[in-house]
């Protein structure tokens, strides 16, 4: 064996190293290595039985187990013949190229030439760093920029552990497969795509980047759909890379029976911001329902719009903005666009500076959901906040706090208009005794100034028409808490915890000229059992004095087990003029008992029951429940809610409602999963949607395919069946059926 270290007769042996090593790479698709050979060529290392130069024919002949080694790629071959005359680089026997990246490349013969702008493979089989191979038959390089492979094949699935030879799950044969450098384009040309060896789709023409850019314009895989509302639709789509900070995606969603559907979408990167907007346009008729009445409406033009953009001015300071909107109530839903209730606009101006924080913004909401109140959605326009927080344990041993926002609301029509200030000053302090008693007393005081310039009378009574109003909130307010823990063993500990808290406030009752727009739905549970005021928003006040008792208990265990139990109640010091309505558990002096049940073990059980109990007879008014549990292969969740009927209200029959889930992994590829909401309630009781899904996730690819059944629609009470199929290709992209 001689070894020699090639830095001598560059004109023979070097330019026989660098010619081999970079010109068989340039036969690999997608393998990111660059194309042209280094500017100053790095050291090379040679390895051969032996080295003959000939004179008279101008050839060196490197013989038996040949290896060279440069900038750590490694080029293995039996015998490498360059010849002078022609520039010609000849390797042939077991020829094999490891790349840097992981890429293993081998041939029977390679022949390079013209400073590897020109040159022929035959026999090629490659292995990528990420798993995928691909062969050739043959192989020419032209011009140093386009590589042709002939009768080629790619697939990125592992063969068959127990069967090499076998065909793998999937892969691409082509009579030609063109690799352009200049385009980073691979093209495949009568392709055939092959399913466990057998051909199942032929396409004359298909092609994709190769994976050394990050964008590159083109068709996308059409999304196809099929509902029992459309009927069947295909989404043909172009991706149009603009720049490196910038793309566009058009697509038409094309019906059987409805006109086409165009879309649209646009997304900018700037250096401190980003923009993202996108739409449809359709023309196509509806029904609209109202108050029980169904109307036709003939064909209009119709559409949608979607906008987000985010701009951060500097460190302290950032702007954006979230937009939505829909032509009419039906759009969003007949089309599968998105299934919320309400849209939600917003401009957004904030400020971080250490604990303090402030933002200017404004809100415009478009409901979707048929009711005789959808216009009395308001236009915040604007809302200013902000929030200072001091130093913990600087003020007294505590911390002091500042809130303060201004708030306009604005009703199209004759609808009632609100402006609001409200400014709040607050300390806190906590304390932890030598005998583990914890005690957090706080004291806040808190003004608001309201004016109505738009008085509803059916809301707010008679009155003039232009109403101003002030309050003054003061709030002292007590929780103390004494946390005892027990080792219950090695691994576990049992903790017990009672709490109570003591709120005292000024006599402050509600006034009725304030209109209550921000705490209307309020609900006691064990998360604001115990704040000083459980009212959600503003414009409504915990106006009595209270006392607030409770306890919690559990075990906590290894690995973040426990199962806990909590309980409380609250009483009011006086029980006239009580401001919470029926059903919030706060409308009589004893409040409702609520409790939560949490239970977690390991990752394979997670539980979570809130309720409320009768304050008079422990009878249930509210019930909320969460589960999920995972025992060998079977995946249940579920979820359950109860709420019970109101007098005197809108709310005349109890609402109940049953959720659940069931999965099965019939192996570590294939799942299956079932699921169903039924509605309990005594006058609409009834399945409202079921659905099937079965999953494949595969080394290479990913099949799912699942049917959903909704029995109404929020909109139009209308029934629907969807049906949904969608195959993702590894390294291709993601084909099938969807919305």
């Amino acid at each position: 064996m001689i070894l020699h270290r090639i830095q001598f007769k560059k004109k023979l042996t070097g330019l026989l190293v660098a010619t081999l090593l970079s010109g068989v790479a340039l036969y690999t698709i997608g393998s990111g290595q660059a194309a042209t050979p280094p500017q100053e060529d790095p050291p090379v290392d040679f390895a051969a039985a032996s080295v003959e130069y000939d004179e008279i024919n101008q050839k060196v002949t490197a013989l038996g187990d040949v290896e060279i080694i440069q900038d750590g790629r490694i080029v293995k071959a039996d015998r490498v013949v360059y010849d002078l005359k022609t520039e010609v680089v000849s390797a042939e026997g077991n020829v094999a190229v490891l790349e840097k990246n992981g890429d293993v490349h081998f041939v029977e013969k390679a022949d390079l030439a013209q400073a590897m702008k020109n040159g022929y493979v035959k026999k090629l089989q490659s292995v990528l760093a990420d798993g995928s191979r691909f062969t050739a038959d043959e192989g020419h390089r032209e011009d140093g920029v386009r590589t042709i492979m002939d009768n080629a094949t790619y697939t990125p699935c592992e063969p068959c552990k127990a069967n090499p030879d076998k065909p793998p799950s999937w892969q691409i044969r082509a009579d030609k497969v063109i690799h352009d450098n200049e385009e980073h384009s691979i093209t495949y040309r009568n392709a055939t795509l092959e399913v466990a060896g057998t051909p199942v789709a032929y396409v004359p023409y298909f092609s994709h980047p190769d994976g050394t850019i990050k964008q590159k314009s083109g068709f996308l895989p059409p999304i196809f759909n099929a509902s029992s509302n459309l009927g069947f639709s295909a989404t043909p789509q172009y991706y149009w890379g603009i720049d490196e900070t910038q793309d566009a995606t058009f697509g038409v969603r094309a019906f059987v029976e409805e006109l086409p559907m165009f879309l649209g979408e646009y997304r900018k990167r700037f250096n401190d911001a980003e923009l993202e907007i996108s739409g449809g346009l359709a023309y196509s008729d509806r029904t609209d329902s109202s108050g029980g009445e169904y109307e036709y409406v003939d064909e209009e033009l119709r559409g949608h719009f979607f906008g987000k953009g985010l701009w951060d001015i500097n460190e302290k300071w950032r702007a954006g903005f979230d937009a939505a909107m829909a032509s009419d109530d039906q759009y969003m839903r007949q089309f599968d666009i998105t299934s919320d209730d309400v849209l939600e606009n917003k401009l957004y101006l904030e400020r971080f500076d250490d604990r303090n924080y402030a933002t200017l913004r404004a809100f415009s909401f478009q409901d979707l959901r048929i009711s005789d109140r959808a216009a009395d959605q308001p236009n915040v326009l604007p809302e200013a906040i902000v929030s200072f927080l001091g130093k913990p344990g600087d003020t007294l041993g505590g911390r002091w706090s500042l809130d303060a926002s201004a708030l306009g609301l604005t009703r199209d029509g004759s609808g009632q208009d609100v402006l609001r200030g409200s400014a709040t000053a607050g300390w806190e302090r906590k304390d932890i005794l030598d005998i583990g008693l914890v005690n957090v007393v706080s004291a806040s005081i808190r003004g608001d100034a309201y004016n109505v310039p738009k008085r509803d009378e059916d809301l707010l009574g008679s009155g003039d028409g232009d109403s101003s109003s002030t309050r003054f909130y003061p709030v002292l307010h007590n929780v103390t808490s004494y946390p005892m823990v027990n080792n219950f063993s090695d691994e576990a500990q049992v903790v017990f915890e009672p709490i109570v808290s003591f709120t005292a406030v000024s006599d402050v009752k509600n006034n009725t000229d304030i209109p209550n727009e921000d705490s209307q739905d309020v609900q006691l549970d064990a998360n604001n059992l115990f704040e000083p005021n459980r009212f959600p928003g503003l414009d409504r006040v915990d106006d009595s004095s209270h006392v607030t008792y409770g306890a919690r208990t559990g075990i906590h265990g290894a690995e973040g087990s426990l199962a806990e139990v909590f309980l409380g109640q609250s009483y009011r010091l006086d029980d006239e003029d009580n401001p919470f309505p029926a059903g919030s558990g706060l409308d009589s002096q004893t409040s409702n008992y609520v409790g939560e049940v949490r239970a977690i073990y390991l990752d394979r059980l997670n539980l979570n029951y809130r309720f409320e109990l009768s304050s008079d007879d422990f009878s249930s008014q509210r019930h909320e429940l969460d589960a999920s549990t995972v025992i060998d292969r079977f995946t249940l969740s579920g979820s359950y809610f109860f709420a019970r009927s109101l007098e005197g209200t809108d709310l005349t029959t109890s609402r109940e409602q049953l959720y659940g889930s069931l999965a099965y992994d019939f192996s570590d590829e294939w799942r299956s999963t079932l699921s169903g909401r039924y509605d309990l309630s005594e006058e609409d009781q009834g399945l409202r949607n079921a659905g099937l899904l079965l999953e494949y996730l595969g080394q290479c690819y990913t099949v799912s395919a699942s049917a959903v059944r909704n029995f109404t629609f929020e909109s139009t009470g209308d029934a629907g069946t969807e049906v949904m199929l969608r195959v993702g290709l590894k390294n291709l992209g993601e084909f099938g059926s969807g919305s």
